[in-house]
């Protein structure tokens, strides 16, 4: 009884760590789940977030956007500007049939004699199939890469230009999150 106990405990563990959308933290590689920040130049940089197919798209977005606002903090500068934004999504249909009912079917050994021989002979017969659900299931996963330029004081008064601070204060908000 015990085992069995620790094994449902186990397999809901799993089952919660399969279904949870992507944590905020840094991506264990290139094109894993999380983010990732490329230097490309002194005040420049590409800040990528990489969600699973639980992450929607808003999430995706605004983990961008917050770790590019700590990234410019980390960096000794007060604010960043979007110099280019995409999102991208990735969709993978899986299909399946259930109730399948097959009926007959096989192989079948039989011998052909003539007057001088006796052949062996193996065939195949074709069964039925009876019934049976098909369904799909699509599931998307979506990527947010944004360049930024970074700055000091005076901030320029463009839309795409954000006050650090404030934008990660607001977004840590926002996800409830208790990020230092």
């Amino acid at each position: 009884m015990r085992i069995q106990t620790m094994l449902i405990a186990v397999l809901a563990l799993f089952m919660a760590a399969c279904s949870s959308t992507t944590t905020y933290q840094p991506a264990e590689k290139r094109g894993g789940y999380g983010y990732t920040e490329t230097e490309l130049g002194k005040d420049r940089y590409r800040v990528t977030f990489t969600g699973n197919t639980v992450t929607d798209k808003e999430t995706v977005n605004d983990y961008a956007l917050l770790r590019a606002a700590e990234l410019t903090l980390q960096q000794g500068y007060d604010w960043f500007q979007l110099v280019n934004r995409d999102t991208e999504s990735k969709s993978r249909t899986s299909s399946s049939i259930s109730g399948v009912n097959d009926f007959g079917g096989g192989t079948a050994v039989y011998q052909r004699c003539g007057l001088l021989s006796c052949d062996t002979v193996v065939a195949q017969t074709p069964g039925r199939l009876s019934g049976g659900y098909a369904t799909s299931t699509t599931r998307t996963s979506y990527q947010a890469s944004l360049e930024i330029k970074m700055g000091k004081d005076p901030m320029p008064d463009a839309a795409e230009a954000y006050n650090a601070q404030e934008l990660a204060s607001t977004l840590r908000r926002w996800m409830g999150s208790n990020q230092p």
